[in-house]
């Protein structure tokens, strides 16, 4: 082995290092310069490397630079023939698809990954494409669906002792249980999701388990407690300088203050969390925030900024099939047209069907929405 083919896999090899520890600039830059070294006969070490930028990438919100990585991946992997290298690579950009509300598409890929991973009876292939097709299934707004894949993904790596890959299912069903109005539940999973993802040290997931306690407690109402936990997550996400699921972190928290009705901490907040949505191209996101700053200007006694947002959130929903998102469109859109009690059955019949709870009770501004 020569000395460049050495230096590759050593760069490659401390780029791992750094994407374990969260730090996926720098795992990053490693992949690149390993991809640099390896020589174009070394098609798999290529195609590993083209996987991991993808991952980095996508973890850092430059959702369609991932995918272009991924693309690559995938023409490097049909070249070699090897299906369970297309079938990870498919995940990757069906996960880039999806951040980016492409949800047709990443259906597509997810499905075709998942058809690879049961044929040739991969278990961990399977169990981690299962767990990417629950939050696809939440972005869908088929909240059963999306119940029922993380459960099986949770089987499945409960069954291979991965402890990991548990943490992030029971973060999957927190999220899934909130907007479905099971609060309890959603805090359960969570505070599982927090003890298993501390235990492996990873820094990404604590975060993301902390978010979502924070989450849970807001839903209970407990505001303050629910601050606590969204300061733990924010603290973790700046360390590893996350963007994509900070982003969430900063509505969330916005959200606790606005119903508290600290109004200008929350405009701030629900800003800095726009500004990210935009840079990383995640419109889903960018329907919370739309609505969130369009209600504090309802609050204010502006409500054309409410009318605004609706308007800016309609043009979203018209390309992008988020259904739950398109079920809090029209509780605002009832709302700032006076919450007429004969709309009121037909907003909670929108919400029944999508398979949530919320809203359990008539509600009124400020909204807090799961």
């Amino acid at each position: 082995m020569d000395m460049e083919m050495m230096e590759a896999e050593e760069l490659f090899e401390r780029a791992e290092e750094a994407r374990a520890r969260s730090r996926f600039q720098e795992a990053l830059e490693g992949y690149r310069k390993a991809l640099e070294g390896f020589p174009r006969e070394r098609l798999l070490e290529r195609l590993h490397c083209l996987q991991k930028i993808g991952d980095c990438l996508r973890m850092m919100g430059e959702f369609e630079e991932a995918k272009r990585s991924f693309t690559s991946a995938l023409e490097l992997a049909e070249e070699g023939g090897d299906e369970l290298e297309m079938a990870d690579t498919l995940v990757g950009l069906g996960l880039s698809r999806r951040a980016l509300g492409e949800l047709e598409g990443a259906k597509g890929d997810l499905e075709r990954a998942l058809e690879i991973y049961q044929g040739w009876d991969d278990a961990e292939g399977e169990g981690f494409c299962l767990w990417a097709m629950g939050g696809l299934w939440r972005m869908f707004g088929e909240l059963k669906r999306a119940e029922e894949a993380f459960q099986e993904a949770l089987f499945i790596f409960e069954g291979l002792e991965d402890k990991g890959a548990q943490g992030y299912c029971h973060c999957g069903l927190g999220g899934v249980y909130r907007v479905m109005g099971r609060y309890s539940t959603s805090l359960e999973h969570y505070l599982r999701a927090n003890e298993l993802l501390k235990e492996m040290g990873d820094i990404f997931g604590t975060a993301y388990s902390y978010c979502g306690i924070g989450n849970a407690h807001r839903m209970f109402g407990d505001l303050e407690r629910a601050l606590e936990h969204f300061s733990e997550a924010t603290r973790l996400y700046r360390e590893i300088g996350d963007r994509v699921s900070y982003a969430y972190t900063l509505w969330g928290e916005g959200t606790a203050l606005k119903v508290m009705r600290k109004d200008e901490g929350a405009r701030r907040l629900f800003l800095e969390a726009k500004a990210l949505f935009e840079a990383t191209g995640d419109r889903r996101g960018l329907i919370y925030v739309l609505l969130s700053l369009g209600e504090l200007q309802y609050l204010n006694g502006k409500p054309e900024g409410l009318s605004q947002a609706l308007g800016e959130v309609k043009e979203i929903l018209k390309l992008h099939p988020f259904r739950l998102e398109r079920c809090h469109w029209l509780l605002y859109r009832w709302l700032a047209e006076g919450g007429k009690e004969e709309g009121w059955e037909e907003i909670k019949k929108e919400y029944r069907a999508k398979g949530s709870l919320f809203p359990q009770e008539r509600p009124s501004f400020p909204l807090n929405l799961p």
